[in-house]
């Protein structure tokens, strides 16, 4: 298998580092994370496989509502297994090691709500 590098050192990062959301660099010490998927990746592999889906259930005959509902959900099926199948291939096969990158910290991007407060000042009472 191959290893896994730090992108601000190239030090070796173990494996069993990624048990954990973040975590620090074994040489640098630096905080890591592995990097996350782009959602956008899956609008285009969507449109490919039910595309492949349209065309296959047109050629075998179907027609209509039938064909409609063949291309949904046997290409959703089809596409999540196609994925599946691709990244544990990648994974295990070829051993290829999930990319690392800084973690920015908390304050970053949190998954949190931005929240535009009022000033610090307290109200003003009855008048």
């Amino acid at each position: 298998m191959r290893e896994m590098k730090c992108p601000v050192c190239a030090g070796e990062v173990p494996r069993t580092a990624l048990r954990s959301k973040t975590f620090p660099c074994p040489t640098c010490k630096e905080s890591l994370r592995s990097k996350e998927w782009s959602p956008l990746w899956g609008f285009p592999w969507a449109a490919c496989v039910w595309g492949l889906t349209f065309v296959a259930g047109e050629r075998m005959g179907l027609k209509g509502w039938g064909l409609l509902f063949a291309t949904i959900f046997i290409g959703s099926v089809a596409g999540l297994l196609v994925t599946g199948l691709i990244i544990l291939t990648l994974a295990w096969v070829f051993g290829l090691p999930p990319s690392l990158e800084r973690d920015p910290g908390p304050g970053f991007d949190d998954g949190g709500i931005l929240h535009i407060g009022s000033s610090p000042r307290p109200p003003n009472g009855p008048q």
